[in-house]
């Protein structure tokens, strides 16, 4: 470049690696909310701008709201965003009741406004990361508004986009010219009775995060992989594909871990063997 050109200066960054203060294992919302077992990283929300119907015994509306397919190995639900609002979130961290310091925070707008409002707000808890929950087939949502990612990465707080198994690109792309860094893939499947999740996800996940492979700036990336995850063999397959984290949701659906996590530790142990144990 000549001395007479002016120099472009590169978009500011989320900081893109509290990935060592993120466990190997993270727990997905809703579960996240209930279900918090030692070692690793639970995800709060998703939370909206204002309250949403339902929230009075979520845990049991989650189980209420789900259905079982056997052959296919897969959950669709219509949980919905069910929630209390980012203010409740906001009155018992202020009350001591909920330390975010060592949490994502996932949030979902359904207006501009409503995103300026989460972003603001949630960045003011200094979580350990606000997770964008892009996309969510169970209410048939799933847009933006124009400089979205650049408001989030102005909060100076670590941004995770979590993406939609499917049409995710031009949002990928979006997010990492403003600056994102981390992405969680994916989102549930989009179906007809809501957001399928389970071993269909998998296969379309796994996809996804070979698609990233091959971006020019997959070695910038820290990708958060999820989908389908039951088994330790299933962690590899994640593993094997150069994720930094690994996310779980679709198994807990089953109420027992609402008494005992000890069905998670396999999945831990395996998460911390293959993507190293951080640093509490």
């Amino acid at each position: 470049m000549s001395e007479s050109q002016p120099k472009t200066e590169a978009p500011p960054r989320s900081a893109d690696r509290p990935s060592a203060a993120i466990r190997p294992l993270v727990v997905g919302a809703p579960f996240g909310n209930y279900i918090q077992p030692a070692g690793c990283t639970a995800t709060l929300g998703t939370f909206t701008a204002a309250r949403r119907g339902g929230v009075v015994n979520r845990a049991w509306r989650v189980l209420l709201t789900v259905r079982y397919y056997r052959r296919m190995r897969a959950w669709v639900n219509k949980i919905g965003l069910r929630n209390p609002g980012i203010d409740w979130l906001i009155s018992k961290a202020e009350a001591g009741q909920v330390d975010v310091s060592d949490k994502l925070v996932s949030i979902h707008g359904f207006t501009p406004d409503d995103w300026w409002a989460l972003l603001e707000k949630t960045a003011a808890l200094k979580p350990l990361a606000i997770e964008m929950n892009m996309s969510c087939p169970n209410v048939g949502h799933i847009a933006w508004p124009e400089g979205l990612f650049e408001r989030a990465v102005a909060t100076g707080v670590p941004i995770i986009a979590k993406v939609p198994p499917v049409n995710y690109d031009t949002m990928v792309e979006q997010a990492y010219a403003a600056g994102v860094r981390m992405l969680h893939c994916c989102n549930t499947l989009p179906n007809p009775g809501g957001g399928m999740s389970g071993t269909p996800l998998k296969h379309v996940a796994l996809q996804c995060i070979q698609d990233l492979q091959r971006k020019p700036y997959w070695d910038e990336l820290t990708v958060i992989g999820g989908g389908g995850i039951y088994t330790p063999d299933d962690v590899d397959a994640y593993a094997d594909l150069g994720v930094k984290h690994i996310a779980i949701a679709t198994k807990l659906f089953h109420p027992k871990y609402l008494f005992s996590t000890a069905g998670i530790t396999p999945l831990r142990e395996r998460s911390e063997t293959r993507l190293g144990l951080s640093p509490s």
